[in-house]
C-alpha cells in the first residue's frame, strides 16, 4: 500500500496498513469496524478517529467506552496512546491523564470537569471520558460529540442501547464537523451462540455503497494532489502559480470530502491479513497450526461468521450430502409451490410444527428412496398462529392434493378437552380462512396421544437417520435454498453431554431459544425441533429401536461407539 514520493532525504514515506487507508480516506460519521487480531483497532482506527476528533472539534467533550474498566485502562487505551505516539503526540505536552491539566487547556474545554481521574485532556481543550459497562456511572448524565464503543460484542443490545443516549453534544458548536454525533465501534467476531452480541451489524444496513465508493474515488485524488504537492515545494525553483492551483484543489476536496461524509455510515469486515506486511505470514501459521482450533481461526483471524465444530454439533452426521440447492429452476428461493420442482404436488404434503415464541414449520414429501424437506415457514411476536396458517396456505395455493398430516410438539394437544389446544388452532389456520371460509385444506392432527420425545433418543435417531446404515428408513435430502432456517439451526444446534449413573447422554443445547426474538428463526433451536417432529414420527421411530442394543437407551451400536470413541 506505500508508495515512494520522492527521490530527496526531505520527504517522509509512510507506511499504511489497508486498514489505515481505508480508515483515513473514508472517515464517515459513523465508522464500524469487525476485525480480526492483529489488525491494530487499537492502534489505527480509535487513535486516528479520537485525534481527528479532538484536532476538527477542539474543546469537544468525547468518550470511549469498553466492556469493562480494567480492559480498557490495561490494554485498550496504551494501544491507543502508542497510535497518538505514532501521529506525533507526546504525552505531558499535548495530553495529560487522570489529572487537571494547566488552565489554558481548561479555559478551552466546552464542559465542567470535575474528576480528572478517568479523563484525557489535550492542548486544545478537548476532552477524552473513559467509561465501561460494568462501571456505567462514570458517563451517567454525561454528553459527549462523538462515541467511540470497542470490544463492542461483550455489550448486550440493551447495555449498548443505554450508552448511546450521551452522544448529544453541543450542535451549535460542533455542528460542521463531520464527526459530530458519531459513532467508532471496533471489535473482532461476535458468536451469539457462545453469549456474544452482534447489535452493532445493523449499521451494515445503513451504509450507502455508492457514496462509499465516490468517498474512496474523491479521497484517492486528493491524495493524489497532495503527492504532487509535495513533489512541487521540494524542487530547487518551486512554481508558486502551479503549487497556488493545486492548493485550491486540495481546498476543493477537503470541502467535499467533509460533505460526502457527514451523517454516512461505513461498516467493513477485514481479516488479519490486512495487517500481515507487519504481522508477517508466520504469525498467522503459528496461529492456524496449533495455537488455535480451526473455527476459532476462521472466527478471529479470516473474520467469518463462527459455526460449531462438527464434532460438538447435535445433529453430528448432517452435512453436504443432506442438502441440495437445485430445487428451483431459478436456483432462487420459491415464490410459491409450483416453483418446487422436486414437488408431487398430487401428492399429500407432511409437516413438522414445533410451539412457542417462535412458531416453527417444515415441510416435507416422499419421493421414492428419498424424504425431502421442501419448505421452512415461522411466524415471530407478534404474529402467531393465524399468520403462519395463512403463510402455508398461500404459498401451497397451486398444489392440488390438499391434505396435510401435521406431526408436532406434545405439548400441542395441551387444553384438547377444551378445544384450545394449539394443535387445533393452526389446524383451524390452515383450513379456513379469515373470513371463516374453507381454504379446500385437510389437516390431520398425527400426533394425538404422542408421548415426550426424549432429546437423547433424537439424537440416535437422526445419527441413524443421517447416517443412511438403517435401509428402512428413507435418504434425507433438504432444500437448502428454500429452507434456509432449518439448515442453519440444524448446522448450530450444540450437544451437551450429562451421565444417568454409568450412561452417557447427549442432550440438545437449548439456551439458544433464549437469544432476541429477531435471532430465533436462524441461530435458534426451535426450527430444528419442528424438523425432530417432521421426522420422528412413530413408525421410523420403531425402526430404528428394532436396532438398539437392549440396553434400554434406544441407542444403535455404532452409536454408542461413536459416543464412547469422542467422549472417554
Amino acid at each position: 500500500m506505500a508508495k515512494k514520493i520522492t527521490d530527496t532525504n526531505d520527504a517522509d514515506v509512510k507506511f499504511g496498513s489497508e486498514a489505515l487507508v481505508l480508515c483515513d480516506w473514508i472517515d464517515t460519521t459513523n465508522f464500524v469496524c469487525v476485525g480480526g487480531r492483529g489488525v491494530a483497532k487499537s492502534t489505527v482506527i480509535i487513535a486516528r478517529r479520537s485525534l481527528r476528533c479532538v484536532r476538527l472539534m477542539p474543546g469537544a467533550p468525547i468518550a470511549i467506552v469498553a466492556d469493562t474498566y480494567t480492559n480498557l485502562v490495561d490494554n485498550i487505551m496504551p494501544a491507543v496512546q502508542n497510535g497518538w505516539r505514532l501521529q506525533g503526540l507526546i504525552e505531558g505536552v499535548h495530553y495529560i491523564k487522570g489529572k487537571r491539566p494547566p488552565e489554558q487547556w481548561v479555559r478551552r474545554c466546552s464542559v465542567i470537569v470535575d474528576d480528572y481521574r478517568h479523563v484525557y485532556s489535550f492542548w486544545n481543550g478537548s476532552v477524552i471520558r473513559l467509561g465501561s459497562l460494568d462501571r456505567a456511572s462514570l458517563l451517567a448524565g454525561q454528553s459527549v460529540a462523538h462515541l467511540i464503543f470497542d470490544e463492542a460484542k461483550y455489550a448486550s443490545d440493551d447495555r449498548a442501547a443505554r450508552v448511546m443516549p450521551i452522544l448529544r453534544g453541543d450542535a451549535i458548536t460542533y455542528g460542521h464537523c463531520y464527526l459530530y454525533g458519531g459513532v467508532t465501534i471496533t471489535t473482532d467476531m461476535p458468536d451469539v451462540t457462545a453469549g456474544e452480541y452482534d447489535w452493532f451489524f445493523r449499521y451494515a444496513a445503513e451504509m450507502d455503497a455508492e457514496r462509499i465508493v465516490k468517498t474512496v474515488q474523491a479521497a484517492g485524488e486528493l491524495n493524489r494532489l497532495k503527492i504532487k504537492l509535495t513533489k512541487l515545494t521540494q524542487v530547487s525553483k518551486p512554481d508558486v502559480t502551479k503549487i497556488g492551483r493545486i492548493e485550491k484543489r486540495i481546498a476543493y476536496y477537503e470541502s467535499g470530502l467533509n460533505k460526502l461524509r457527514k451523517g454516512q455510515t461505513f461498516f467493513m469486515n477485514i481479516s488479519s491479513f490486512a495487517n500481515i506486511d507487519i504481522l508477517t505470514m508466520d504469525y498467522a501459521r503459528r496461529l492456524y497450526n496449533g495455537a488455535l482450533d480451526l473455527p476459532e481461526f476462521l472466527k478471529s483471524v479470516l473474520g467469518m461468521r463462527p459455526g460449531v465444530r462438527k464434532d460438538a454439533r447435535f445433529y453430528v452426521l448432517f452435512g453436504d450430502i443432506h442438502k441440495y440447492t437445485d430445487g428451483t429452476v431459478s436456483g432462487e428461493a420459491a415464490y410459491n409451490s409450483a416453483e418446487l420442482r422436486y414437488l408431487d404436488p398430487s401428492s399429500p404434503l407432511d409437516a413438522g410444527m414445533d410451539f412457542g415464541n417462535m412458531m416453527s414449520m417444515v415441510i416435507g414429501q416422499r419421493d421414492g428412496r428419498y424424504y425431502r424437506v421442501h419448505k421452512n415457514l415461522y411466524t415471530l411476536p407478534p404474529e402467531y398462529i393465524p399468520h403462519l396458517g395463512a403463510a402455508f396456505v398461500e404459498f401451497f395455493r397451486p398444489h392440488t392434493c390438499k391434505v396435510l398430516n401435521l406431526f408436532y410438539d406434545r405439548a400441542g394437544n395441551n387444553g384438547q378437552r377444551q378445544g384450545i389446544d394449539y394443535a387445533r388452532q393452526i389446524k383451524d389456520a390452515i383450513e379456513y380462512d379469515e373470513n371463516g371460509r374453507r381454504t379446500g385444506w385437510t389437516v390431520n392432527l398425527m400426533s394425538r396421544g404422542q408421548a415426550i420425545i426424549e432429546q437423547d433418543a433424537e439424537y440416535h435417531f437422526m445419527y441413524s437417520l443421517m447416517s443412511a446404515s438403517n435401509k428402512a428408513l428413507p435418504l434425507l435430502k433438504v432444500d437448502a435454498v428454500n429452507c434456509p432456517e432449518l439448515v442453519s439451526s440444524v448446522e448450530g444446534t450444540k450437544t451437551i453431554i450429562k451421565y444417568k449413573k454409568d450412561r452417557k447422554v447427549v442432550l440438545k443445547d437449548k439456551r439458544s431459544e433464549k437469544l432476541d426474538i429477531k435471532k430465533l428463526p436462524r441461530l435458534s433451536t426451535n426450527m430444528s425441533d419442528a424438523f425432530k417432529y417432521l421426522m420422528m414420527r412413530k413408525k421410523w421411530r420403531d425402526l430404528v429401536a428394532v436396532k438398539s442394543t437392549g440396553d434400554g437407551s434406544g441407542a444403535d451400536a455404532a452409536v454408542e461407539q461413536w459416543l464412547e470413541d469422542k467422549f472417554k
